[in-house]
């Protein structure tokens, strides 16, 4: 969208400092290299991609004008920076507020003397340039080639609904509810738009992601892995997407599902286990709930308290910036109870409660603990304790880890640190509750996971054995493969079924999460031995090579000696749901799926190009080029208020 509002540059004069850019994300880039050159920043005409034809609006305006002035021929050395402005424009703000958004934004640059004169920004100008942008983002999607698909899907309520009657015809428009499902590429983190499938089966969600991905024809050739949520829909070996998805490909995929869903099961479990629970979404009950619910616990004065918790990780700047504001909080609740130091943060309001993510659970938990003045009875009060200390020394050790560390190589480690930490800190009846849920989910402990995890670890002999694994594994499969071929019985399975393991929890490192053991192979000729591991129903299955290394050679392999494996395709779901809460916001605003894709991606690049944290009062910026001077008193603005007439410097 941003054609719409470069001055065109002169072709015959123009110095490198004048180069028009376009931007790629979802800003608006209105590049003004010499504004004494250019008598108005927005031409009536568009900017044609051919550079042969662009023009200066100057020089197309008609001399008879009164406010006409001849171009200005400008130095090769021209003393005035380049300014460059990027605008974010959420989509919460109506168009009429935006351009009003613009137009006090060169009221800035004019007081300040980057532009001769204030502009009016009209409406009809940012509308068309938003579609204009917005079909090209789509008409990109189809230069697609993931390397890993993630997708999330969410019932939508009340969101508006347009479709031509067969009848009469006509647009009907309605509202109704919906279940979207939202794609991501991976590890990019672009969105490649959402799906709705006509059932919410395993089998037609796979018939739906494959028929959207074959419509916006997004190329499937380099795909070798697939993400998303543990649920049984998803993650069944028989009927579940993931499995559905392979089938209609023929090949097998790398499985990457959701590690912070693992680690925050168990903590759920456990509430339930002192006798809490939940009856609706954000509906608590039991010893504790009414104080969960509560809308003011984080008004109440701080008592003084017991430390809990030893050991507690301390997080580096980056790491928290990456965070969420409650995952921040939380952080700094943990620290307040292992040393019992607290500041002014424990007065900060804590968000409401969700059963799908229950990190806000946890802070609200730490901030009864340090609560002055509650009244709990002897259950009551242990329940609390003991809720504090799997949070404090558990559940948010592991949390800050995936944070930390957030690849794929890196999951079976995270399942790992979990059950040690539990061992360690929880009392047998919780380790039975914990044990139990992580038995339930121990989907990255499958040996494909494993073996991969193997390939990316620092210890050389670590990863000289899951090179031996792989060869021995290959050797086996390559001789029944043989076998069959002379018998004609059978021909091995293209597409394996990803059944989960029985964790071993008395293991001492990660590659021992899985028990595993050779089995004989019925053939002549001294058949190789064939490695097997215990799945979760006490049977024993083949182990298989990941897909990521499936098409890898011997002597590829053998690099991992030397080196570790690197994949940067993530152990969790987030951007994920970043996207569905995108998707979510742009069907209560939006009625076609082309509007909607449109405001999906426009938003989402909108927020990789700040980044930071995006908000909706954040609207305009100003950076400076290179070590050009700015008459300004800092380098970046923001405007504030509904009324957006009220500019403060940041």
């Amino acid at each position: 969208m941003s054609e719409e509002f470069l001055p065109p540059p002169r072709l015959s004069n123009s110095s490198p400092d004048q180069e028009v850019t376009r931007s790629s994300g979802s800003t608006s880039d209105l590049i003004i290299p010499n504004l004494s050159s250019h008598s108005d920043p927005f031409p009536v005409d568009y900017v044609s991609e051919d550079s042969s034809s662009l023009q200066s609006f100057a020089d197309r305006r008609d001399e008879t004008d009164p406010d006409y002035e001849p171009p200005q021929e400008s130095a090769s050395n021209s003393s005035k920076p380049r300014v460059t402005v990027s605008t974010y424009l959420p989509s919460s703000a109506g168009m009429e507020s935006q351009a009003r958004a613009f137009t006090a934004l060169f009221g800035v640059l004019h007081k300040n003397g980057i532009v001769e004169k204030k502009y009016v920004v009209p409406r009809s100008r940012l509308e068309s340039s938003f579609r204009r942008d917005g079909h090209r983002r789509i008409e990109d999607l189809a230069n697609r080639c993931p390397e890993a698909i993630f997708f999330d899907g969410k019932e939508d309520k009340n969101i508006r609904l347009s479709f031509k009657d067969p009848t009469t015809g006509k647009m009907v428009h309605s509202n109704g509810k919906r279940s979207h499902y939202s794609v991501v590429e991976q590890p990019s983190a672009v969105p490649l738009g959402m799906f709705v499938p006509e059932r919410s089966t395993g089998q037609g969600i796979a018939l739906g992601l494959y028929l959207y991905l074959e419509k916006r024809k997004i190329s499937l050739q380099n795909l070798r892995c697939i993400g998303g949520d543990n649920t049984s829909a998803n993650s069944g070996y028989q009927g579940g997407a993931f499995r559905e998805f392979e089938l209609l490909l023929g090949r097998p995929l790398q499985r990457s599902l959701c590690i912070l869903h693992q680690v925050e099961l168990p903590l759920r479990q456990l509430y339930i286990h002192y006798g809490g629970g939940t009856q609706a979404p954000g509906t608590f009950t039991g010893p504790l709930g009414d104080l969960i619910m509560s809308s003011s616990i984080w008004t109440k004065p701080i008592r003084v308290y017991k430390t809990i918790g030893k050991d507690f990780p301390r997080l580096d700047k980056k790491t928290l910036d990456n965070m969420s504001d409650d995952a921040s909080l939380m952080y700094k609740y943990c620290i307040a109870v292992e040393t019992g130091i607290h500041d002014n943060f424990v007065y900060r309001k804590i968000s409401n409660c969700s059963t799908a993510r229950w990190i806000t659970f946890g802070t609200r938990i730490l901030r009864i603990y340090l609560t002055e003045g509650i009244a709990l009875n002897a259950h009551a009060t242990e329940c609390l304790e003991r809720l504090v200390s799997f949070i404090v020394n558990v559940y948010y050790k592991v949390f800050a880890n995936v944070k930390y560390k957030s690849s794929l190589i890196d999951a079976p480690s995270h399942l790992y640190d979990q059950i040690r930490l539990t061992k360690e800190n929880c009392q047998p009846s919780e380790q039975q509750v914990v044990f139990k849920s992580i038995q339930i989910n121990s989907y990255m402990a499958h040996p494909e996971a494993i073996i991969i995890a193997m390939l990316g670890d620092k210890k050389k002999e670590v990863r000289q054995k899951a090179v031996m694994i792989i060869k021995t594994v290959l050797a086996s499969e390559a001789y029944v493969r043989h076998i069959e071929n002379e018998s004609g019985v059978r021909r091995l399975k293209k597409v394996r079924q990803y059944i989960k393991p029985m964790i071993n929890f008395s293991c001492r490192s990660y590659h021992e999460l899985v028990r595993t053991k050779y089995q004989k192979v019925k053939g002549p000729d001294n058949p190789p031995k064939k490695l097997v591991y215990q799945t979760y129903n006490n049977e024993w299955e083949p182990v298989t090579i990941p897909p990521l290394i499936r098409d890898m050679t011997i002597t590829e392999l053998e690099r991992f000696h030397i080196k570790p494996m690197e994949i940067k395709i993530p152990c969790h779901s987030q951007t994920v749901e970043h996207t569905v809460a995108l998707v979510s916001q742009a069907t209560q605003r939006r009625r076609t799926e082309d509007t909607q894709l449109m405001n999906v991606l426009q938003v989402s690049s909108a927020r990789k190009n700040f980044k930071g944290k995006v908000t909706h009062r954040r609207f305009a910026e100003t950076e400076n080029s290179e070590n050009a001077q700015l008459p300004l008193k800092k380098s970046k603005l923001r405007l504030e208020d509904s009324d957006f007439n009220r500019v403060l410097y940041k």
